[in-house]
């Protein structure tokens, strides 16, 4: 479960990296994956990726040495295989604020980056993005893709808690959602209209989980989403997709505190 929740939080990446990487540019590595409070086990892999008018080639690449360090607190990353390796949460009192630091020894090279843990408002103190309205006998719950001109940036996860599966997270059947700080793109009709939606029993609930992200990160997969799922939807020139990965490598890695509440339907805001 928490192997297959990692590609759920990687997949924006994964999903964008043909539209974002220049053609006839080879990169050293691909970086996926960071820090998620919510879950012990974290995982981070690393991918070789070329690309050429020939193709697109990726692979897995073992045999690094990964660490994450947070002041005196350490995280020494196990290979699994196939470019994915697994390590273990650390005691995270007192780090809300603190820079967590990536490091990646691979052939000879060395990779650095750093995220900082910001600290999450509890969901019930949040503008969830998701509402309800009425489908006798049951209730129609739409959940916005996108938000924007919030308080803080974060990602969510809303699903039925009847559907909180291996076999739907595995087949990518639970989509994030996205409320960002900053504002709208200059053309918002389309873009804000994304949704997603679920038919339920008035006496279900839904599994809500909430993560914060830094500033820095906010603006990555701002950017990233201006090259990618809203390009073409944009009057303005479309933004420079820049991770925090030093040397010859992409993707960012990432520091999220997380948080998880099963909320009664009941609870959920009625659609206007």
């Amino acid at each position: 479960m928490k192997i297959i929740i990692l590609f759920l939080l990687c997949y924006v990446l994964l999903s964008c990296e043909k539209s974002v990487v220049e053609r006839e540019q080879s990169y050293d590595m691909i970086v996926e994956g960071g820090i998620n409070t919510l879950y012990r086990e974290q995982y981070i892999q690393l991918k070789r990726l070329n690309i050429s008018s020939a193709g697109t080639i990726t692979q897995g690449i073992d045999a690094a040495v990964v660490t994450v360090r947070n002041g005196p607190n350490n995280i020494i990353f196990e290979d699994l295989g196939d470019g994915l390796y697994k390590g273990e949460l650390f005691d995270l009192k007192d780090t809300v604020d603190n820079l967590f630091q990536l490091r990646i020894e691979s052939n000879g090279r060395i990779y650095e980056a750093q995220d900082q843990l910001v600290s999450i408002i509890p969901i019930e103190k949040s503008f969830i993005p998701a509402e309800k309205s009425d489908a006798h006998p049951n209730f129609r719950v739409k959940v916005s893709t996108y938000l924007f001109g919030m308080r803080n940036s974060n990602k969510w996860l809303i699903l039925p808690k009847k559907e909180l599966s291996d076999e739907s997270i595995t087949v990518f059947k639970a989509p994030f959602s996205y409320s960002f700080k900053s504002g709208a793109p200059n053309v918002l009709n389309t873009l804000l209209a994304s949704s997603y939606s679920y038919e339920m029993s008035k006496k279900d609930s839904l599994v809500i989980a909430k993560f914060a992200i830094s500033p820095r990160y906010a603006k990555f997969l701002y950017n990233l989403f201006q090259e990618t799922k809203w390009k073409g939807l944009l009057s303005a020139v479309p933004a420079n997709v820049q991770g925090n990965i030093s040397g010859n490598a992409l993707g960012y890695f990432y520091v999220m505190d997380g948080v998880e509440k099963t909320v009664s339907m009941k609870n959920i805001r009625n659609s206007k």
